[in-house]
């Protein structure tokens, strides 16, 4: 399911990121967004420096938005994964202005 933030422009590339314990996956959408293409892994470090290579890239790509993966169990309930994940957003909220 896709909750989009309503300050969200309706046009423009959005990226996801897919948080991992290791990695960060990196993906963004044509300014339609019809299309998803992979873009790059970062290497977790802290999470400062990882806030940081993220924004780069959004402000490289002229992104509108931001979406974090949430990994669900196979039966739909949220595990540890999807814990560390909203934490990971949340973390991202709170030192990026970002949609």
């Amino acid at each position: 399911m896709l909750f989009l933030d309503p300050a969200l422009l309706p046009q423009g590339p959005l990226m996801a990121i897919d948080p991992g314990t290791k990695t960060l996956g990196v993906a963004v959408s044509n300014t339609d967004r019809t299309l998803v293409t992979p873009l790059t892994t970062i290497q977790r470090e802290k999470f400062t420096q990882d806030a940081q290579a993220l924004l780069k890239l959004y402000d490289e790509r002229a992104c509108v938005g931001l979406i974090v993966g949430l990994p669900l169990n196979m039966d739909g309930t949220e595990g540890p994964s999807a814990q560390r994940a909203r934490a990971f957003a949340r973390n991202l909220q709170r030192i990026l202005d970002l949609p």
